[in-house]
Order: C-alpha cells, then sequence, then structure tokens
C-alpha cells in the first residue's frame, strides 16, 4: 500500500493506492496519527487507486474515523474501486461513511456541514 497526503484549503487529501489488508494498519495508523497530531479539520479519502480492503484496513478506516471525531474533524470518501464499494456495502460500512463519486462531491459536502 502507498499512501500519499495533500494538504488543501478544505481538507487533507489521503490517497491510498495498492491493497489495504492486516499488513498495513500499522504503517496507517502511525502515518495518519502523525498527521493528525500537526493538522486539524476535514479530511478526504481518495481511493481511486485502493484494489482492495480487508477486514483489518475497514477497521482502521473506522478507528481513524473515531480519531477525527475526537479531533472534532470528519471524514469524508470519494473515488472508491469497485471492490471496495462492494466491500462497504456487504459490510454495511457504506450507512457509517460519507461516500461520493469524486473529491470535488466530497469536498462541497464538508463546506455544506462547516456552513450549518
Amino acid at each position: 500500500m502507498k499512501m500519499h497526503f495533500e494538504e488543501h484549503r478544505s481538507a487533507v487529501v489521503l490517497r491510498i493506492e495498492g491493497e489495504f489488508t492486516h499488513e498495513d494498519v500499522d504503517v496507517f495508523r502511525r502515518r495518519c496519527q502523525e498527521w493528525l497530531e500537526r493538522t486539524t479539520g476535514s479530511w478526504i479519502l481518495d481511493g481511486a487507486g485502493m484494489e482492495r480492503i480487508d477486514s483489518a484496513g475497514l477497521e482502521s478506516l473506522l478507528w481513524f474515523a473515531d480519531e477525527l471525531r475526537r479531533a472534532a474533524g470528519r471524514l469524508r470518501l470519494a473515488n472508491l474501486d469497485d471492490l471496495v464499494a462492494k466491500a462497504m456495502i456487504v459490510t454495511r460500512l457504506d450507512r457509517r461513511f460519507e461516500i461520493h463519486e469524486s473529491i470535488e462531491q466530497a469536498a462541497r459536502s464538508l463546506a455544506r456541514s462547516e456552513a450549518a
């Protein structure tokens, strides 16, 4: 798994490429925690390059959403690959996360929630 972080005005965009499996959980949590210590606000996870996610990866997303919520931030998911989107539906996590077709839609959603 490769992770790329980009800080934008409205949110931090985290791009994940490859497979997000139990082997990647420690690195994911450590790198996200490092970013959480120096940034505040909302995040968008861009899953366009994520080929597969297992239960440990899904659990890590739940952990990350909880960490953001504690810090008064929000998480949106965008550009999920078909297999990853199906995993979200099968596990009913599509009810827990806001999932958008594009980063732009996710950013608009965050802007609307901040304005409310």
